[in-house]
Parts: C-alpha cells; sequence; structure tokens
C-alpha cells in the first residue's frame, strides 16, 4: 500500500472538443498514456493524490465519462480543486454525485482531513503569486482566501491528529514555490503547519522550467506532479 499523485489529467471523454492534443506530441494520446502509466504502478490498495485540474466539463454531471474512466483505474482517489475545475460544486452534492453512481473510491479534499496509510491529507486550490505578471487586482480577494482556507487546513490536521504525529501531505493545484518566488506567504503557512510534503500541478510545457527542482525547501518536500510532467504516470510520494 502506497500514495502516490498526478495532477492535470484534464479529461476529456465528455468534451471532445476540449482535448489537451491540441498543446503538442507531448500530449498526444494522453488518456491512453496516462491509463498505462496508471495502472503500470498504482495497485487497488493504493491512494492517488489528483490536484486539480481533473476534468474540462463545466456542470458536473457533464463529467460522468470522466468520473467513470477515473474510477475504473486501480486505487482509491483524492480530489482537490484545479482552475479549470469549472464542474466543481458543494462537497455535499459531489459526494451524492459519487454515490449515485458507485464512485466509491473517489473523495472529494477540499480544507478537509482525509487519513491514508498514516498520513494526514488536506488541500486547497492555491492561487497565483502577486508578483505575476497576471495578476490583477481582483485576484487579491481570492489569493488572501486561498492563504486562509491553507491555514484551516492544518487548523483541522491538529485536531485529527490528536498526538499522533502524523506525516502531513498539503495538496495545492497552484505552484506555492518556482525556481524564481521563495519563500512565499503559503510556503510561510507550510512551514508553520508542519508539513512534509507537498504537491502542486498547474505548470505544463515550457512553464516546467519554473518547477522548484530542489524539492526540500524548509523541511517540506515540494513535488510538481503535473501528468505532463510526470510523463502520465503517478509518482510515489509515500
Amino acid at each position: 500500500m502506497a500514495i502516490f499523485a498526478m495532477s492535470d489529467v484534464h479529461l476529456s471523454l465528455s468534451i471532445p472538443d476540449k482535448s489537451m492534443s491540441v498543446f503538442g506530441p507531448s500530449w498526444e494520446n494522453y488518456i491512453e498514456r496516462i491509463r498505462e502509466g496508471w495502472t503500470s504502478v498504482v495497485g487497488e490498495d493504493d491512494t492517488v493524490l489528483v490536484s486539480g485540474d481533473i476534468s474540462w466539463a463545466t456542470k458536473i454531471i457533464e463529467a460522468d465519462r470522466d468520473f467513470e474512466f477515473l474510477s475504473s483505474l486501480p486505487g482509491r482517489k483524492l480530489l482537490s480543486r484545479g482552475n479549470h475545475d469549472y464542474w466543481w460544486t458543494t462537497i455535499s452534492k459531489m459526494d451524492s454525485y459519487f454515490a449515485e453512481r458507485n464512485y466509491g473510491n473517489i473523495e472529494i479534499v477540499r480544507t478537509n482531513v482525509v487519513e491514508a496509510e498514516g498520513c494526514l491529507i488536506s488541500g486547497t486550490r492555491g492561487w497565483m503569486m502577486p508578483n505575476d505578471n497576471d495578476f490583477k487586482e481582483q485576484d487579491r480577494k481570492i489569493y488572501d482566501r486561498e492563504l486562509e482556507r491553507l491555514r484551516l487546513c492544518f487548523t483541522e490536521m491538529d485536531k485529527a491528529d490528536r498526538g499522533r504525529t502524523m506525516k502531513r501531505i498539503i495538496m495545492l493545484h497552484y505552484p506555492p514555490i518556482t525556481r524564481f518566488e521563495h519563500p512565499t506567504e503559503f510556503t510561510e503557512i507550510i512551514k508553520a503547519g508542519g508539513a512534509d510534503i507537498c504537491v502542486y500541478g498547474h505548470l505544463h510545457g515550457r512553464a516546467h522550467d519554473k518547477v522548484y527542482r530542489e524539492e526540500v525547501f524548509e523541511k517540506c518536500k515540494y513535488l510538481c506532479t503535473a501528468s505532463d510532467y510526470l510523463r502520465f504516470k503517478p509518482v510515489r510520494i509515500v
């Protein structure tokens, strides 16, 4: 039993015209490559963290083929939100949807805490950094809200730990650290919260140059798990 991670699967079985194949040969036949890479390493007793950009559908009811595909893959899947997950809705609606369709191996992570393999797992979406060229005045509210949600993740972890000193894993979609920018307000919260591992995605193609290559920063291991960065094969993190 192990914990793996791979984000940004960008499934488009429900909306074929949104296929990532338009982004060049590195994404060619990517859904089948995801299946092959996933099944080559993940077993039924394993857990996989999928931190955002899961389906191109705009409503959860429209994403059924994508979740059917995801559910068919081995392992327990923990999903958190990405910037393209327009289908995302309330936790109660998502839980009801997965239960109605018997997708019992899919669970939502959104500042709540899930236990797997002796680890506490929580997460939120994150956001772009204030010195990003695309950061606008209206982004400040979202940015500050995501900082508060990250703090809440650790508050909930403290409650769940009950003195067991369990390993802590944070799921983010946006990178909380890059090779050009560290520390950040996100890494400060992660440090204060005692996270051991942080997985993130969002970076594709040439943006892979931004990945923090040293991995460990202030005792936390930061891993980019975008599917194309991993060549569509989940990486084992625990």
